[in-house]
């Protein structure tokens, strides 16, 4: 029986993990693809003498519910309670009379199946498809109850038995919340199971139901586009190209902090410049330097706010325009204008936050690449300070 069972259970994930790598499916949640089944039918019992029976008379009815999960289209797992009843003839002699007849032993079984759509599997996946043949492969655990004295019997105790099951389901869409299945499925027990054993190593019973699956996740699993490996060989060419170019930028980067470093602390130096609409501008003698494409500020550059703060403080009728920069020798207008806006942002938010300038007396601008003020194209990533009086 384990044989059977590891046999089973390797067939399974094989197909199922092959499948995996061929398709590619947008990543579900945990509770995406759920169903609901409940089923109704017979089953039929195969024992001791059950040829010297007639078909009609070990037929019993059956029942089932399930709930399970698709983790693919093609592979799935439910877990069900099903059962009723086992309907087994017996025949023995006693003093040259022969005694025959039926008798049902009640059980009740829980199991584990692993599912796998063979339509799916075999046929490009479609969540509209009127009809999914799907394999069935699973265990159970099966407890037979008690029964008194059958015709001279004995008293029958009850049963424990691990079940292997094997079966297939005929699953016909009616819409997306519900599907009728069909389902045939063969379940193999030890030969104690019926109360006689007669030498063989297993008893077995098969259910034949017909039942509704509800399905809690409406139009199926969305494909994305699979990752072509000449694409993704020619993507990484390309961002190790890049990458190697930031690095090169980036030395440049820690060069110019250095000689920033190096430089004695600026003194504010404010210029008057033309009145406009009664209002003097003048420069303020301290810039922002930002790394390639960040808006990020650097611990080295706090010093050039820390003195416009400084001035604006001892300055109380002086506003202040801070107005951001990118070179336009990297990106695109449309991401260049967006950095020096987020340059513009964050050098407002420190003269605010961290300072206690007021809000109302700082103007964000941002002029992208659309100006550059400096030769070089590293020293264009800036924000400029600019007084002007009230």
């Amino acid at each position: 029986m384990k044989k059977l069972t590891l046999i089973i259970a390797t067939a399974f994930l094989a197909v199922t993990s092959g499948y995996a790598q061929e398709k590619a499916y947008e990543p579900t949640k945990f509770w995406d693809h759920w169903f609901f089944q409940a089923q109704v039918g017979g089953s039929y019992t195969i024992s001791e003498f059950h040829s010297e029976a007639s078909f009609g008379d070990l037929i019993t009815p059956h029942v089932a519910l399930s709930a399970g999960k698709y983790f693919s289209p093609v592979a799935g797992a439910r877990f069900q309670v099903g059962g009723w009843s086992s309907k087994n003839y017996y025949e023995y002699t006693v003093s040259t009379q022969k005694k025959d007849g039926t008798y049902k032993i009640n059980y009740i079984q829980t199991s584990l199946d692993g599912l796998l759509n063979l339509t799916n599997l075999f046929m490009p996946y479609s969540p509209e498809r009127g009809f999914n043949l799907i394999g069935i492969a699973g265990i159970g655990y099966a407890h037979g109850f008690s029964k008194d004295d059958v015709d001279g019997m004995g008293k029958i105790s009850r049963t424990n038995s691990i079940v292997p099951r094997i079966g297939l389901q005929g699953d016909f869409r009616i819409n997306e919340a519900v599907n009728l299945n069909l389902e045939v499925m063969g379940n193999l027990y030890p030969d104690g199971f019926n109360g006689i054993s007669k030498g063989k190593k297993y008893d077995g019973i098969v259910n034949a139901m017909v039942g509704l699956t509800y399905n809690f996740t409406r139009g199926g699993f969305k494909t994305v586009d699979a990752a072509d490996p000449a694409a993704m060989k020619a993507l990484n060419d390309r961002v190790n190209e890049q990458r190697s170019q930031l690095a090169n930028k980036d030395s440049e980067i820690s060069r110019l902090k250095d000689e920033l470093a190096r430089k004695p602390e600026p003194q504010v130096v404010v210029e008057k410049t033309k009145e406009i609409k009664e209002q003097t501008e003048v420069l303020m003698n301290a810039v922002v330097v930002f790394r390639i494409g960040s808006a990020k500020l650097e611990q080295n550059q706090d010093i050039n706010i820390f003195n416009a703060a400084r001035y604006l403080k001892d300055n109380p009728q002086v506003n202040v325009i801070v107005t951001g920069y990118a070179d336009k020798s990297t990106g695109t207008a449309a991401i260049n204008q967006r950095l020096s806006e987020q340059r513009a942002e964050a050098v407002a938010k420190v003269l605010i936050e961290k300072y206690g300038i007021a809000a109302s007396r700082i103007t964000k601008k941002a002029s992208g690449d659309k100006e550059q003020l400096f030769p070089t194209d590293q020293w264009n990533r800036v924000v400029v300070f600019t007084a002007v009086t009230k």
